[in-house]
């Protein structure tokens, strides 16, 4: 069974690093740096001003800051995004507000 993500709620503000291993979901709000072997979800409410590193981002809210995921980081089509992005397979959908560089963390054919 899986164990339950971690919630900062509506109304909460977290400053400092946080590291972990579990799920991470941001309605309130984050400043610092975040490093979890997860999945990270920034929910329409929430905000997050620091860099991330996880195994995986959706940011549906507002962030600021570089994230790096080991698999995959999604804009979603009402979020705003502000910093660079670095993962093997980046989402920005259409409607999302970006502002930084894209680098998709892929090994390039030998013939290149």
């Amino acid at each position: 069974m899986a164990e339950p993500a971690c919630v900062i709620s509506h109304g909460i503000q977290v400053r400092g690093n946080l590291s972990g291993s579990g799920d991470l979901v941001v309605e309130g709000r984050i400043e610092g740096h975040v490093a979890l072997s997860a999945l990270i979800t920034v929910e329409q409410n929430g905000t997050v001003v620091a860099d991330i590193e996880t195994r995986e981002l959706a940011v549906h809210g507002n962030m600021t800051g570089n994230a790096d995921a080991s698999e995959r980081i999604l804009v979603s089509s009402d979020a705003t995004f502000v910093g660079d992005l670095k993962a093997p397979r980046i989402v920005l959908e259409d409607g999302a507000k970006f502002r930084g560089n894209i680098e998709m963390d892929v090994p390039l054919p030998a013939d290149i």
